[in-house]
């Protein structure tokens, strides 16, 4: 069985790959299962797949918020009418200041299968015609970072890490300097958002200033997610993948 999650950007595939293969046994894999070829195209779309026994697990990054609905026409539509490529597809994306009803909406508009309205966390089955003109269905899941307040992936991030008591000081302190810095380098931090990146950012650099320099896949797996409660939270839907 084929499986897929849709994300973001390449932090969300990271952290994704990360915790799965932590939490549920995915191993990535070099090739994809026969019969199924998905590319990234563009510069900040990724594609990897994963297997954990006969299963394979594809995860791409589609390029930001906004790309969900390109990347699934271009790169998934086709390999699910002609070969009924995926049982399983997951979208995560991040709740930003959106209200989870207005994502709910968005995501099941772009999936253009009768899915009824796809709901946060939960499993829904949605059907479509192949192209033999058989009715199939597949398995979508909606999953909005946070779990409980506005924000975004690295929002969850922050307060896993707060988890322990000892990091929860430091991460108030780079929070409190982070929004200092929104106003004395806003040709740098010009929104809420990159704000927040540099929250991350700088917690990161106090808590391991010799990786200050390392890729963020790097960054990422130097932090034991899967001990986290409020990541556990999050992605408890997406773990039965």
């Amino acid at each position: 069985m084929n499986k897929l999650i849709l994300c973001e950007g390449a932090t969300d595939a990271i952290l994704l790959s990360y915790y799965l293969e932590r939490t549920a046994g995915w191993k990535f894999v070099r090739q994809p299962p026969q019969g199924v070829s998905i590319r990234a195209t563009e510069q900040n779309e990724e594609v990897t797949w994963y297997k954990k026994n006969n299963d394979y697990l594809l995860i791409c990054a589609v390029g930001g918020k906004d790309n969900f609905g390109k990347f699934f026409d271009d790169k998934i539509q086709k390999p699910l009418v002609m070969s009924d490529a995926f049982k399983k597809i997951a979208i995560v994306t991040d709740r930003d200041n959106r209200e989870v009803s207005e994502i709910e909406t968005e995501a099941s508009a772009f999936l253009k299968v009768p899915c009824g309205t796809i709901k946060n966390n939960q499993w829904n089955d949605c059907s479509y015609t192949n192209k033999f003109g058989m009715e199939k269905t597949f398995s979508a899941l909606l999953v909005v970072i946070p779990h409980e307040q506005q924000g975004a992936l690295e929002t969850a991030m922050l307060a896993a890490i707060a988890e322990d008591p000892y990091d929860k000081s430091i991460i108030e302190k780079t929070g409190v300097f982070a929004s200092q810095m929104r106003q004395e380098a806003s040709r740098y931090i010009s929104t809420d958002r990159l704000k927040l990146k540099a929250h991350l950012g700088l917690t990161w650099a106090v808590q391991y200033p010799e990786k200050v320099f390392s890729l963020i896949d790097e960054q990422i797996r130097t932090v034991k997610w899967e001990e986290s409660e409020t990541l556990r939270l999050c992605f408890a839907a997406l773990v039965d993948i």
